[in-house]
């Protein structure tokens, strides 16, 4: 039989376009050298080198990933209304009311809104957030003046009792117990670390909402904003919503989740890839001695002397160590 050694030349890995017809990588010598040729030979020869670099890169791990982003439209697990504390009429709130106010009223009096959606418990743990965006119906103005509207990251907890405000609401209700108040995380045992809600100076989002009309604030800030609420959910007490609070008339009502245009937050997401459980394997049960088992005999030793099973074999190596004559 006729061994050849596998020659690996340059020449072998030249042209990419056989090999891949093959199913490896190996590849025939091609009749252009790299940038020779007509311009059909070069574009193929390009196109072959590139399809080689993504298959490699699929084969390293470093393709890119295929995950297919999904949505979801979520509402608010609660929403109140701030009302700028007033002691003639005492802590008022409006849990469960259709509206929720931001701005100035005409008596001059300020309203700030907040809302908190459940993000961990509509996306799966481990998705990247790519887009946001919050879509509010605004249903009552005293001006149709543009005003610009803020969200603000909320910076502590608060609640939704059972209060629900009169008439157009913008006045509010007495507070009941775990409600929302402008100086109360939670009627009427806990306050916020300072009167009117405890949110960051930093604007997650802006928009100038004027006419009545559904409006929407979308920023990266909020896609970081839902992502560190996905990622450490303790800290998810959602977005205040800041009106123009610089001159009376300012004040713009929006409707809440019990209203029929609630909020809307829509999430754009990428599903974190999961980690598969590691099955534990059992471990052998450890034998003990055998009780009653006859004890191995040892193994025969080995003859030092040469023994051969075939004659031939033997005669040749007896030539073999003969002086030749």
């Amino acid at each position: 039989m006729n061994i050849q050694p596998l020659n690996l030349t340059k020449n072998h890995f030249t042209n990419p376009e056989n090999g891949l017809r093959a199913g490896h990588l190996q590849r025939s010598p091609s009749p252009y050298l790299d940038g020779a040729g007509p311009p059909s030979a070069r574009r193929e020869q390009r196109t072959s080198k590139l399809l080689l670099a993504l298959i490699l890169a699929a084969l390293l791990g470093g393709a890119p990933s295929l995950a297919i982003a999904q949505l979801a439209n979520i509402n608010p697990v609660k929403d109140n209304t701030l009302y700028q504390y007033d002691p003639a009429e005492g802590d008022v709130s409006n849990a469960l009311g259709q509206h929720f106010f931001a701005g100035e009223t005409a008596m001059g009096e300020l309203r700030r809104g907040v809302l908190a959606f459940d993000i961990a418990g509509n996306i799966p743990a481990g998705s990247t957030i790519l887009g946001v965006t919050l879509s509010l119906n605004m249903s009552r103005t005293g001006l149709d003046t543009a005003r610009t509207i803020e969200q603000h990251k909320m910076l502590a907890g608060w609640g939704e009792g059972t209060s629900v405000a009169p008439g157009e609401e913008g006045d509010g209700a007495p507070a009941t117990p775990n409600d929302a108040t402008w100086r109360h995380r939670l009627f009427d045992t806990i306050f916020w670390a300072t009167a009117g809600g405890d949110f960051s100076a930093t604007v997650s989002a802006s928009q100038s909402v004027g006419a009545v009309g559904i409006y929407m604030w979308s920023s990266p800030k909020m896609i970081g904003d839902v992502q560190s609420w996905l990622n450490n959910p303790a800290t998810n007490f959602g977005w205040l919503v800041l009106g123009d609070e610089s001159e009376i008339l300012s004040a713009k009502r929006f409707d809440t989740r019990e209203s029929a245009s609630p909020p809307v937050l829509t999430i754009q997401y990428t599903p974190g890839v999961p980690r598969p459980t590691p099955t534990p394997r059992p471990r052998p049960t450890p034998r003990g001695p055998c009780q009653g088992c006859p004890t191995p005999a040892p193994p025969a030793p080995r003859s030092t002397s040469a023994t051969f099973s075939h004659p031939l074999l033997f005669l040749l190596r007896l030539f073999a160590t003969q002086p030749a004559v």
